[in-house]
């Protein structure tokens, strides 16, 4: 499973990619700003993107309303949100995105690397 991790924090993107080191997917590329996930999303295909709300610069909803554009090149990502800013009108704008997972980083943690896990297993069978 190919993945984009956007993400701006680089302890969580290294806590990320530390705990899903055994699982079948490949990190392709790492982003930080929501300029950079668009630029690397209008240029390659993913499988499965993980994306934090709030950016260094710009923010996850707006790269997830690109891929989900009439006219985005590619099959979109399956997107997964990963934030700490779970507020409930977070989780209804991105249920209305067509976001597949939205977590809290504080509180369920342990449960997006479980999901992530189980969609790239349907990559290897």
């Amino acid at each position: 499973m190919q993945v984009l991790l956007i993400e701006d924090s680089a302890l969580l993107r290294e806590a990320i990619m530390e705990v899903l080191s055994h699982a079948s997917l490949n990190f392709k590329h790492v982003a930080t700003t929501q300029a950079d996930a668009i630029a690397l999303l209008d240029k390659e295909t993913f499988d499965f993107m993980i994306v934090d709300i709030e950016l260094a610069q710009g923010n996850g909803f707006e790269v997830i309303k690109h891929v989900m554009q009439p006219d985005y090149p590619f099959t979109p990502p399956i997107a997964m949100i990963l934030t700490n800013h779970a507020h409930p009108h977070y989780r209804q704008r991105a249920k209305d995105l067509g976001v597949k997972y939205f977590f809290d980083k504080s509180m369920d943690f342990d449960s997006a690397i479980d999901t992530i896990e189980e969609e790239a297993a349907k990559f290897t069978l």
